[in-house]
């Protein structure tokens, strides 16, 4: 079962992180349930969601990432790491909530 968490962070702090979410994916098997998602706080911050096959790889991994439920993730999510093939029917939910790329910019799902 998928477990996700968050943690608050600027780009130079999370750029590392996503290479590590990235060799995870590999090391899973390209896992549907290893994705990284982020939303913009400030001008200079985001808040990182994590997605990961279960909490002994949080704690193992992620220091400092909060564990959340599911339905905690917001909507507009923008897509850092996430196998798209399938993805949308393993989890629709999140699917709605992220955005989508059009024309080379992101926009929001449509209402």
């Amino acid at each position: 079962m998928t477990v996700f968490a968050k943690r608050e962070m600027n780009v130079t702090q999370w750029a590392p992180l996503q290479d590590r979410v990235a060799e995870l994916m590999q090391a899973t098997g390209g896992s549907h349930d290893v994705m990284m998602f982020s939303v913009d706080r400030t001008a200079t911050s985001q808040i990182i969601f994590l997605g990961l096959p279960d909490e002994r790889m949080l704690a193992a991994h992620f220091p400092g990432f909060v564990q959340i439920n599911r339905a905690e993730l917001p909507d507009f999510l923008t897509s850092l790491i996430v196998r798209e093939d399938g993805f949308a029917k393993l989890f629709p939910d999140i699917a709605a909530k992220r955005r989508s790329r059009r024309g080379g910019a992101y926009m929001s799902r449509p209402a």
